[in-house]
């Protein structure tokens, strides 16, 4: 058995969505400074890093991140190479027999981007609207992606987090999925419970027999 983490290190210099809080990590009390332990404050968006998002994130009156059932975020999941593609369209996801019921963690050339910059990359590769359409089709459960946001950047009326989330579908941010290879494996992604949030960064793992 290989277990994989996905998830990016948070840290003080890591990439992070432009407009959300910066990451800040500092020591409240050091052992250096002569306190009994060492004790740290941090500072975090709800979509930091390696996240999930909740319907409550777009969608009014939506569940909060406290309220995905766990079955949701153990299970299967299938790893989808997007190889150079500058988005995920209909048409790709036609070409892979999408079974389903499903559960999809995208790979892409982000995970590049996620593992070697700390400044945020604009034109990361995304969701289309027509693809996330066909996902809702396909009965999804969950979609996962390799940068901070699944939807394209600068977009207007977030079509792809509101048909999705409206859907309860979950979706996972933040991935890097470098080590992964395409194929099925199992997953675990726990985000941190927190009452009537939005969203939580997550510990994400994926399983290999």
């Amino acid at each position: 058995m290989r277990i994989i983490d996905v998830s990016i290190p948070i840290s003080n210099d890591m990439v992070y969505f432009p407009g959300d809080p910066k990451p800040q990590i500092s020591r409240v009390y050091s052992m250096e400074n002569k306190d009994p332990a060492n004790v740290s404050k941090i500072i975090l968006s709800s979509h930091t890093g390696t996240h999930i998002d909740a319907p409550a994130h777009f969608i009014k009156n939506g569940n909060t991140i406290d309220k995905i059932p766990l079955e949701r975020l153990i299970g299967k999941v299938r790893v989808l190479d997007v190889g150079k593609e500058d988005s995920i369209t209909k048409k790709f996801l036609e070409s892979k027999d999408i079974q389903y019921n499903e559960r999809i963690f995208f790979k892409t050339k982000n995970s590049w981007y996620l593992k070697r910059d700390t400044k945020f990359f604009k034109n990361f590769v995304y969701l289309s609207a027509d693809a996330a359409e066909y996902l809702v089709e396909k009965k999804v459960e969950v979609v996962g992606i390799d940068y901070l946001s699944i939807e394209e950047f600068n977009s207007n009326n977030f079509p792809v987090h509101r048909l999705l989330l409206s859907n309860d579908v979950v979706i996972v941010e933040g991935l890097c999925l470098l080590d992964v290879n395409e194929g099925r494996y199992k997953y675990v992604a726990l985000p941190l419970k927190i009452e009537e949030c939005d969203g939580a960064p997550a510990r994400v793992i994926i399983i290999e027999d």
